[in-house]
């Protein structure tokens, strides 16, 4: 196995590292896994590059480009940025109803739109992206016209920058009639967005504020009232760090959902890793993987506990970035040059963590379809119009100038990684807490992606039935940090290799279908309280499990968050039994000074010691302090 590690390393001039003795990964293709009755992968939900859609296909400028990107690479739409942006924008269309002052004359806004109007789609667009684009919008700050009035928190007024951009209508009535009113007139069926953010990251003294919570409820009651397809949420948060300070972080968002009655549509937050240098790696404020399976767990679990729902989760932007001095840096050090190619070069290293951030991301959200309806990652077809160079962009005009001639990024080697996964979940568990992994059906094709959140090198291998072809999709860094998408075949499924911070697409490929023999339902069982201290070294969470006697397999798991400088490890004993914990390698990554190490343990457990009504007993040997921010049990219970 060594041997094969070594020699994979040294094609793709990698550093192997050190090896552990590999995960042995189970897959049932026979058995299907459906997560709440969602068993199908919805492509539109993840797969969206950060653009509106609307006349893509003449925007993109290039037919074979078109081809490439939406036909070949799968890619859809996902996210359009500002809906309400003022009377200069707008070509004039907003202004005030003389005979109703601080409201919109909606007469001219709909003539003035209509006018404006924009061409109906291609019937091949409209084909390619099933019939409706799939975009979530939010809205510009100080969007919303001045003279509806302006409300801002003493925070706000402190901060010049904040106090010249950041508002909230006086008038809600009438700030809700027309964005109702623009989401109306300003789309056709096919672009209008499906979910609409009234802000885009407001600022973080809104988030508790009466005002703030009444200007989305309005919003939404008037949006419905006009087109009720599109569905309104918020508050569009910029960071994920519910975890931080043993879930005293969450303290914003809860405020909000508290604040609405858990009544929007959906609620919202953006999902960053956020890199620093470290030990000359990239380190920093890891969410993706681990810290954000914990946290979707947590805004669910509260939800399900409080007001008796799983509501809808949407992530408008996503990704990870910063490090620019590293990127820089670590270019000079392993290819030192100058010019526009090697500019090109050198934000490839950028590029690499943007896409291992967005496929772990992605990696978190696929394996809760139940809540989350929309995950789009920040990469931007280009940017030409406001800043040609800018990072996040599919394609760069040449010297930054030449509108002609536009180079391609290895952001997309995101899409090109997944552009064929598809299929019907099925059940399997990888015991490796380092190794994400999902599996799913096609015809006659088992797909398999295990990511690598560990910076060193690991292997695996995959119990699931013979197949007659295997081939490896690898995508991953180099020893100089820039990226590589290679394809590969293999004698098997066993002792695969897979380099630190790599992920792998295994497709095993059968002579006959993989017909599903059997379902089972994965039923998300919550426990009865979040963010529970460790009092007296211990957290008890007590969770119901309806249909403990037909289960087929459960799984355990449990949110963590703790100090810097506390013992990673955590004992956890289910109704009494105490089941393994294995602590991630990834920990160290996962640990920052201001917020602590915070994790998602994810065990499998035998259904023997599942019962209707179940104690999770956690606690750190340590002694130090921490807390337990959701427990739950999926319980994949045979129909």
């Amino acid at each position: 196995m060594a041997h094969q590690v070594m020699l994979v390393a040294m094609l793709l001039g990698i550093g192997a590292g050190a090896l552990s003795q590999g995960a042995r990964i189970s897959v049932d293709p026979h058995t299907t896994r459906s997560i709440r009755g969602i068993s199908e992968l919805n492509r539109t939900k993840y797969f969206g590059l950060c653009d509106h859609g609307r006349d893509f296909d003449v925007r993109c400028r290039d037919d074979a480009r078109y081809e490439y990107l939406v036909r070949e690479n799968g890619i859809t739409f996902g996210r359009k940025l500002g809906l309400i942006t003022g009377p200069d924008r707008w070509g004039k269309a907003v202004r005030e109803d003389a005979e109703r002052p601080g409201y919109a004359d909606l007469e001219f806004l709909a003539e003035r739109l209509a006018a404006n109007g924009h061409d109906d789609p291609s019937g091949r667009f409209r084909a390619d992206m099933g019939g409706r684009l799939d975009v979530a919008a939010h809205g510009h700050h100080g969007g919303f016209p001045e003279w509806m009035g302006k409300w801002q928190t003493p925070e706000v007024l402190k901060d010049e920058k904040a106090r010249e951009r950041e508002w909230v209508p006086e008038n809600l009535d009438a700030a809700a009639e027309l964005a109702a009113a623009i989401m109306r007139h300003d789309f056709n069926d096919f672009d209008r967005p499906v979910f609409y953010e009234p802000v885009n990251e407001p600022h973080w003294s809104y988030w508790d504020e009466e005002p703030f919570q009444q200007w989305h409820l309005k919003i939404m009651n008037a949006v419905h009232a006009e087109t009720p397809e599109v569905r309104v949420g918020g508050p569009c948060f910029s960071v994920p760090y519910f975890y931080g300070r043993e879930y005293k972080n969450f303290d914003g968002l809860k405020g909000f959902i508290d604040g609405t009655k858990c009544a929007m549509d959906f609620y919202s937050f953006h999902v960053y890793d956020y890199l620093r240098e470290d030990d000359g790696d990239f380190g920093g404020q890891i969410t993706s993987g681990l810290p954000l399976e914990s946290v979707l767990d947590l805004v669910t679990n509260h939800t399900v506990n409080e007001y008796g729902k799983e509501v809808s989760l949407v992530f408008s932007e996503h990704g990870g970035y910063g490090a620019g001095e590293l990127v820089g840096s670590l270019a000079n050090e392993h290819f030192p040059g100058d010019g526009f190619d090697w500019e090109m070069r050198k934000r490839t290293i950028d590029d690499f963590n943007r896409v291992s951030s967005v496929l772990a991301n992605t990696l978190v959200f696929m394996d809760h379809p139940h809540v989350v309806a929309k995950a789009v990652p920040f990469i931007l077809l280009e940017a030409m119009g406001w800043d040609p160079e800018y990072y996040a962009v599919l394609y760069a005009p040449r010297d930054f100038t030449d509108k002609t001639d536009w180079v391609p990024t290895q952001k997309i080697m995101f899409y090109r990684f997944l552009r064929d996964l598809k299929g019907r979940r099925v059940k399997g568990f990888c015991p490796d807490p380092d190794l994400q992994m999902r599996a799913f059906v096609d015809g006659s094709a088992l797909q398999v992606v295990v990511n690598n959140l560990w910076t060193e090198g690991d292997a695996f291998s995959i119990d699931a039935p013979e197949p007659a072809r295997v081939t490896l999709r690898r995508i991953g860094r180099r020893d100089d940090f820039t990226p590589y998408l290679v394809e590969e075949e293999s004698a098997s499924l066993d002792d695969i290799a897979i380099a630190g911070r790599e992920a792998v697409l295994v497709r095993a490929e059968y002579d006959e279908p993989l017909e599903a023999r059997q379902t089972v339902d994965e039923i998300p069982c919550y426990g009865d309280r979040i963010a529970t201290a460790a009092a007296d070294g211990e957290a008890a969470v007590s969770v119901s499990v309806p249909d403990a006697d037909r289960l087929d397999y459960a799984v355990l798991r449990v949110g963590v968050s703790r100090p810097e400088g506390s013992d990673y490890r955590v004992d956890i004993a289910l109704n009494g039994t105490r089941v393994e914990t294995v602590v991630e390698n990834c920990a160290p990554r996962i640990e920052t000074e201001k917020l602590g190490y915070a994790s998602c343990k994810i065990i499998d457990v035998p259904v023997e010691l599942v019962e209707a009504e179940n104690t999770v007993a956690v606690s750190f040997p340590d002694g130090k302090p921490g807390s337990v921010g959701a427990v739950v049990i999926r319980a994949g219970v045979r129909e």
